[in-house]
């Protein structure tokens, strides 16, 4: 087995609450790397098209990579990889904390789980020895006390546990997966797949031993990446200070900070709920990942006022945006009860406050008003009725029990011209980004295959925070209105950022490491002892992404589903920086599906392009008579 890897994958069946072990093969490891990567081979050979997302055949895959575990900066993470119930896409979620190194150390990259369990039940990994707990006691109960009662039960507080909460439980679409208390694997309604298999939690526990292949040169790569992340501004100096949220003005000034329901992007409460606000108010103080220099987290507490006794993990950028901004709430005492309820809870923040934004618009407009909200009154910045809202989403109450599908479904079901006001890419809810003032952002969002994400890759960061790379062919200054020479560097950057999703490590290291030298590259080499340089991993990323679209196209997916909503392409920014901008989509789209390789009727990767990448299953897959049927008609 190669260096950096534990050698197992756990299987669970749930069905028949049994456990089995296997070995991933050295071939499949050099061509996915591991956690993105592994996690999409292991969804596509066997998770069949149109499968349940909560049915008992779904897969849910927790997943490492060589690198979780060793002593690479912001090496502490791993991903949920699942088939997503709210967007029937592939769906990876990832999260930082201390979970994944501790699964890798209990003797596992990796865990499969299938089936459905007769009743709820925890597992609990020891050293490589799995075994299954009753959890009927634990059902109902919070993320925060599941965590708390297991390690009570299991009497060791050193345990490390991954859980759902009542939404995962209610099969909330947008239900999250949380670990070590306040970390998330949100985004697809990882939770709800968990819940669907009556599994509460995960505990590990381990003590076992990772080599490297060359251990001098993986200590000298190792120095290089601590080095690179503590010179650069934003990894060595912004996010240290201030965490995420420190760029939170800049995004302002620049005109891509989502407010109102994407109705502009500049908000004028702004410079009140940034990460240099939260430092001189409510932070107590900062704490990182495993084996990360960065410690972007804040630690707070608020010991006054109407939300006091909220603490701990406070919210990042895109929470803060999502309830902030995107609400017409400057309240950050407010901003940060909210991410306190929805990790309580198991809630994707992203998609809570973002349908919470959309329900703040329909009320706005009078399309639904105290009777559709049972007295909560949703106006732009009320708080109160905004944090009131996230148990009723949790439990499925009220309200809630359509904005718990997310807003394209719940705009299904209201009716009333709700539709319009609806903002989501794949079904998949908006983040932090306003793509009219970042155009690569907007191609991004378009065609990215979970779904509106903004960090495969974070585009922004190179249109708006000056962040360049070269090698990546990115030029030396940046029109963030344009629309001409995107493509050209945004292929190139997302096949970088599922490499790095596959590692696993954070993505704010593409900021500050490149792909020549190569440090990842001449890291992953020493650990692991195969021979990877920088090009040779973009080569992987482009194979993952590849798979990731196949998947896709076998649910139905193609060109007519990478589209963004309405309002991003036809109404132009009312004021603000960008005030004026749109979005045209077209265009880039027929270029990006050229550079991709893919057929630009129909969004699908070719034939050629699946078999030159090794992904023959794929091939076969999408073009069973070894042509290409329908290329001239679009999808």
């Amino acid at each position: 087995m190669p260096g950096g890897y534990a050698g197992k994958i756990l299987r669970v069946e749930l069905s028949t609450l049994t456990c089995s072990d296997e070995a991933p093969e050295e071939s499949v490891l050099k061509d996915f790397i591991g956690g993105e990567g592994l996690g999409i081979k292991y969804l596509y050979d066997e998770v069949p098209a149109y499968t349940d997302p909560l049915g008992p055949d779904n897969l849910l895959i927790f997943m490492t990579g060589p690198l979780t575990g060793t002593l690479a900066p912001t090496s502490g993470r791993h991903c949920v990889v699942t088939k997503s119930p709210l967007t029937h896409c592939e769906t990876t979620a990832h999260a930082g904390g201390y979970w994944g190194t501790e699964l890798k150390l209990a003797g596992y990259d990796g865990i499969i789980v299938k089936g459905k369990s007769p009743r709820p039940v925890y597992l609990f990994i020891n050293d490589g020895k799995p075994g299954f707990y009753e959890a009927d006691e634990l059902w109902g109960k919070t993320t925060f006390d599941t965590d708390r009662l297991i390690k009570e039960q299991l009497n060791d507080k050193k345990i490390c546990v991954t859980s759902i909460g009542p939404a995962g439980e209610n099969l909330v679409k947008i239900a999250s997966i949380m670990n070590d208390y306040q970390r998330s694997a949100s985004r697809g309604g990882t939770g709800a797949v968990m819940g669907s298999k009556n599994l509460k939690a995960i505990a590990v526990k381990g003590s076992k031993d990772l080599f490297a292949a060359d251990p001098a040169k993986s200590f000298a790569s190792m120095n290089e990446l601590l080095d690179a992340c503590r010179d650069h501004v934003i990894t060595g100096d912004v996010f240290p200070k201030y965490g995420v949220d420190g760029i939170i003005g800049l995004m302002n000034e620049k005109g891509v900070l989502p407010t109102k329901n994407h109705s502009s992007g500049f908000f004028k409460g702004a410079e009140n709920m940034t990460g240099q606000k939260m430092a001189e108010t409510i932070l107590k103080g900062t704490r990182g990942c495993f084996c990360c220099p960065i410690h972007c987290t804040r630690v707070i507490d608020i010991p006054y006022g109407p939300y006091h006794g909220t603490k701990g993990k406070g919210p990042d950028y895109d929470t803060t945006v999502a309830f902030g901004s995107q609400c017409g709430n400057d309240n950050l005492e407010a901003i940060s009860r909210a991410n306190m309820w929805c990790d309580m809870f198991g809630l994707d923040t992203v998609s809570t406050g973002a349908v919470i934004a959309w329900a703040m618009e329909l009320y706005e407009r009078g399309i639904i008003n105290k009777e559709d909200t049972h007295g909560i009154g949703l106006n732009w910045g009320d708080h109160e009725a905004m944090v009131a809202m996230i148990p009723k989403i949790a439990t499925r109450m009220e309200l809630g029990a359509y904005l718990a599908d997310g807003v394209e479904e719940a705009a299904k079901k209201i009716g009333r011209g709700s539709e319009k006001y609806a903002l989501s890419v794949k079904k998949l809810d908006l983040p932090g980004i306003e793509v009219r003032g970042s155009k690569a952002m907007a191609l991004g969002y378009a065609v990215d295959n979970r779904g509106g994400d903004n960090l495969r890759p974070f585009a922004a960061a190179s249109e708006c925070l000056g962040f360049r790379s070269k090698e990546l062919g990115m030029p030396e200054e940046f029109d963030q209105l344009s629309e001409a020479n995107k493509v050209e560097w945004l292929i190139p950057a997302q096949n970088y950022s599922v490499a790095v999703n596959s590692l696993v490590c954070c993505m704010f290291t593409i900021i500050c490491y490149t792909i020549e030298p190569g440090q990842y590259a001449k890291y992953l080499s020493a650990v692991t002892g195969f021979d990877i340089d920088g090009k040779k991993l973009l080569e992987t990323g482009d194979r993952i992404w590849n798979l990731q679209r196949a998947f896709n196209v076998r649910e139905g997916i193609g060109r007519k589903d990478d589209r963004l909503p309405k309002r991003l392409t036809s109404t132009p920014v009312p004021y603000g920086p960008t005030k004026g901008s749109v979005v045209h989509l077209e265009g880039m789209l027929d270029e990006y599906y050229e550079a991709r390789g893919w057929n630009k009727n129909t969004g699908w990767p070719t034939r050629v392009k699946l078999l030159s990448l090794g992904l023959e299953n794929a091939a076969r897959d999408l073009y069973p008579t070894g042509k290409e049927p329908g290329a001239e008609v679009a999808a």
